[in-house]
């Protein structure tokens, strides 16, 4: 008897963004305590939720089976996928709790990169930035523009529901939540007491931005013509 293929990363990733990720939203609506972060095994596909408390009361992880997860109503809300840890789970990371997170990184727009992809994924985020590297053509949902009092590259995310995210790169004054990679793409993820080590963050290369921004250039000027 043949035994099934064994799951791979670039899988669980393809479901995460097809219905994964607002699944895992649905988990944190039912939840008297906010989660941070979730992990998905990648051989077994169970679910870990992370709450924000580190220690002691409301700090235990939630556990569950991809088939206890809620169905796919809503939307993905903030969440993006940062990357794969040493435990070969992948790693997502609700950027409404991490309201001030940076990324420091060799090179951390292609870092960015994913997670404003991602971002736009659900229509009912808008993003602010005050760099051209983010810049694309998605209307109103992506504007490139000055922002007062920033003193550095930052993204703002908006879903309608404040407070904001502020994302900042190589900032000088780290937070509790922040990113931290290498040249060579292994990273440490901090999310208050919580800490992931990653051996791959993923990112997006100039080739596939360009595909990307040309794609959202032509939705949007369909979308002006319907």
């Amino acid at each position: 008897m043949t035994e099934p293929a064994a799951v791979t990363v670039a899988e669980t990733v393809r479901w995460l963004h097809e219905e994964g990720l607002a699944r895992l939203a649905g988990i944190a609506q039912r939840m008297p305590n906010p989660l941070c972060a979730y992990t998905i095994d990648v051989a077994t596909g169970s679910v870990t939720g992370h709450p924000v408390t580190g220690v002691g009361l409301g700090s235990d992880v939630l556990t569950l089976t991809a088939d206890d997860l809620p169905y796919p109503v809503g939307t993905s809300k903030r969440l993006v996928v940062v990357g794969v840890t040493l435990t070969e789970s992948i790693l997502v990371v609700d950027l409404a709790v991490a309201q001030n997170i940076s990324v420091n990184a060799f090179d951390p727009v292609r870092i960015i990169r994913s997670w404003v992809a991602q971002l736009l994924l659900n229509r009912e985020v808008a993003l602010t930035t005050n760099s051209a590297d983010f810049a694309v053509p998605a209307g109103d949902r992506c504007v490139h523009a000055f922002l007062p009092g920033t003193g550095g590259t930052v993204i703002n995310v908006d879903d309608r529901h404040p407070p904001i995210t502020t994302i900042a790169l190589n900032s000088n004054s780290d937070g509790p939540d922040h990113l931290d990679v290498d040249a060579d793409g292994v990273g440490e993820m901090y999310l208050g007491a919580r800490y992931w080590a990653l051996r791959t963050v993923f990112g997006v290369n100039e080739p596939v931005w360009a595909a990307l921004t040309e794609t959202l250039d032509d939705r949007t000027h369909l979308e002006r013509s319907t």
